[in-house]
């Protein structure tokens, strides 16, 4: 995938990006639900939830996915990371399952 590649765009209007986002441990719920209202009111946000839905662990359950209608998240990343209430945020890793033969 080239940057700046409008073929693919074109070819995948619907592909989308995914941040990740840990809320710090201090934070408290009343800011996290304000911050996931806020990303959830975005246009340019299609879905927020937590990385780990079922976890009773604090650490774990303060993990979020923040999934974009395209891919252009570097404001909102840098948005995100300027927030107290935000330990960090960063683009969700890609993955290749390798071939094994």
């Amino acid at each position: 995938m080239g940057r700046g590649c409008s073929t693919l765009r074109r070819r995948y209007p619907d592909l989308a990006v995914k941040l990740q986002m840990k809320f710090r441990e201090n934070a408290p719920a009343s800011l996290r639900q304000q911050l996931i209202s806020e990303l959830e009111g975005m246009r340019s946000v299609r879905e927020v939830r937590p990385l780990f839905p079922d976890v009773t662990d604090a650490e774990l359950g303060a993990m979020y996915v923040v999934e974009l209608r395209d891919s252009r998240g570097r404001r909102l990343l840098k948005d995100l990371n300027s927030r107290d209430a935000v330990e960090f945020a960063e683009p969700e890793a890609k993955r290749r399952l390798a071939a094994s033969g």
